[in-house]
């Protein structure tokens, strides 16, 4: 996507609008030089004082053939650390989101997902709204920063083209009956032909819409992938007729015998 490095400089909006209209195109961007060195290492100590505390995690992923987590995640971890909120890079975020989204888009959540080095599972191919109230149609952007920069063999990120201006596909969840697992949208191996790979260099962020349909391939390396998501939002636009997700209260569904 980007090519180079950007200078960050303090106060400056690392966008350009040439990239803007790429977002709006394809449902996905890279830009880099978004987050400085010092920032990272100040995230680097709370993310893992975070994942040391079992009680906070969740698994997107269960457990390997050794009992080893394989995708541990942490929920909206601002509200363990709220300095989160206050940090530069997250006012930077804002601003492109507000720069993309418009004057509405403000903060939403966040989320941690971690990929132990060696064994750390792929995250199937979904979309972000297979989790979203059905009465409503969200416009999400999703902050994805992999703290030490990610490549394909690392864990990082693919997607499909377009998909943000479509519907929610079918999903269901990865381990089934398990509401923290995973989603898992239908024809995995089409999305698989059809997705882009890209790496994500240190100081780097890839940004997504909340219907592109994404994955994370498992963590092949001999380091953790450390990835710390930021998701804002505008407002959610009330729905006439709502969307029927039957895997949000059923986790068996549909493979209920």
């Amino acid at each position: 996507m980007n090519d180079g490095k950007r200078s960050f400089m303090p106060n400056s909006l690392p966008i350009s609008q040439a990239e803007k209209d790429r977002f709006l195109s394809d449902g996905y961007i890279r830009l880099d030089g978004v987050i400085t060195e010092e920032e990272l290492d100040w995230y680097r100590v709370r993310y893992d004082d975070l994942f040391s505390d079992e009680s906070e995690i969740k698994q997107l992923g269960g457990r390997d053939e050794q009992g080893r987590a394989a995708l541990p995640q942490i929920l909206e971890p601002h509200r363990k650390i709220p300095e989160l909120l206050e940090l530069p890079y997250l006012k930077r975020l804002e601003g492109i989101a507000k720069f993309i989204l418009g004057p509405e888009a403000e903060f939403k959540n966040d989320h941690m997902i971690l990929k132990p080095a060696g064994h750390g599972a792929a995250t199937p191919w979904h979309q972000d709204q297979a989790y979203h109230q059905p009465d409503s149609t969200y416009t999400n952007i999703n902050f994805w920063l992999p703290l030490e920069g990610a490549t394909v063999d690392g864990g990082s990120m693919h997607y499909v083209r377009g998909t943000h201006r479509g519907t929610i596909v079918p999903h269901r969840h990865l381990i089934v009956g398990d509401r923290q697992s995973a989603m898992v949208a239908d024809h995995q191996n089409y999305w698989s032909m059809n997705g882009e790979a890209l790496d994500c260099p240190v100081g780097s962020v890839l940004l997504h819409h909340s219907y592109c349909m994404h994955y994370a391939g498992p963590n092949l390396t001999d380091l953790p992938r450390r990835a710390y998501i930021a998701v804002f939002s505008t407002p959610p636009r009330p729905l006439e007729r709502p969307f029927n997700l039957p895997w949000q209260t059923d986790p068996f569904w549909p493979d209920k015998e």
